[in-house]
């Protein structure tokens, strides 16, 4: 599982090159241009019992000063790990300095590995632990994972297909055209169960030139947004990501689309995509890319044809790559 960091910073190419950064080293990193968005966003984190590994703010923010927001935070959520990062140190009073070195202040400009080896000192000199708070043990709920294959060309392809088509826990194996050969949704009773399944079960088979494992989870959602997406009759599908609506692959084509969306739009995005027609199912993953749809249409130019006027166009949308769904027996 990444782990996770609240960015709060007003300069969003700081914001967007930061976060690029982090997610290569394996953080999930929700971006905040303002303090308010900031304790809207750690309120909804609360709300769903998800814990951060640490909270980086930028101490001149438009509305409210970094270090007063701190405060408000510390005072809210006392065991968070503070790091505040600032291009200004030296307009700050002396024992401001003094005082946001002991939580933790990194100068502008600095690296990914340079904030991560900060934060993992703070952790380590507070002795924190950043495992969930549960007041009582939560009923387990069945878990999502794809994973993306690349096969190598001198393997046989068909007998590799089969021997992943049958696998106990493969819900879907699905032949694709383009740089991915095949798209797996792995389901388990855990999230670690999945991924011990991928490590143990597929990651090492022979055949197999590459393999991303991506783990499907449910967006943290303003509640507003959320009854929205309910009262069109369309649940979040909390206890089964990725198995929202049945195919028919006798009336229909279908298409893996991948999105890599700006994650500050995604509030705004994922809504559209959960009510777009054609649109089976929308899966928020972690990983370079944030969202999987499954789309279809009676033929591949009507999908293609909704990817360039209705997905595309999505401000937040930074990237997009198309897999069309073959049939194995037309290779």
């Amino acid at each position: 599982m990444l782990k996770r960091i609240l960015l709060i910073d007003d300069d969003s190419s700081i914001r967007r090159s930061l976060s690029l950064s982090l997610n290569q080293l394996g953080y999930d990193v929700e971006p905040c241009d303002s303090g308010i968005t900031a304790l809207n966003k750690l309120d909804l984190y609360a709300k769903n019992s998800i814990n951060l590994d640490s909270i980086v703010v930028d101490v001149n923010l438009p509305d409210i000063n970094g270090v007063k927001l701190g405060k408000i935070i510390k005072s809210k959520y006392p065991d968070s790990i503070m790091m505040y990062i600032t291009g200004y140190a030296d307009t700050l009073e002396l024992t401001d300095v003094e005082d946001l070195k002991e939580e933790g202040l990194l100068e502008k400009p600095f690296t990914a590995d340079d904030l991560i080896a900060e934060i993992n000192k703070l952790i380590a000199k507070h002795g924190i632990a950043v495992e969930p708070k549960e007041e009582k043990k939560k009923e387990a709920k069945p878990a999502s994972a794809y994973v993306l294959i690349k096969v190598k060309s001198s393997a046989d392809y068909l007998s590799l297909y089969r021997k992943l088509y049958f696998m106990d826990n493969v819900v879907y194996c699905d032949a694709t055209r383009g740089d991915i050969d095949i798209f797996l949704l792995l389901q388990s009773d855990s999230n670690e169960r999945c991924k011990e399944f991928y490590e143990k079960n597929i990651k090492e088979i022979k055949g197999i030139q590459d393999a991303k494992f991506l783990q499907v989870s449910v967006p943290i959602l303003n509640d507003n947004i959320r009854e929205i997406i309910q009262a069109a009759g369309i649940t979040l599908f909390e206890d089964m990501p990725g198995m929202s609506k049945v195919r028919d692959g006798k009336k229909s084509v279908y298409s893996y689309v991948l999105l890599d969306v700006d994650r500050e739009k995604l509030d705004k995005i994922y809504p559209i995509l959960r009510l777009t027609d054609n649109i089976l199912y929308c899966d928020y993953t972690e990983g370079n890319y944030n969202l999987i749809l499954m789309v279809y249409g009676t033929q591949f130019t009507e999908i293609d044809k909704l990817i360039e006027n209705k997905i595309i166009s999505l401000d937040g949308v930074l990237k997009v790559k198309e897999y069309p769904v073959i049939n194995i027996f037309e290779m």
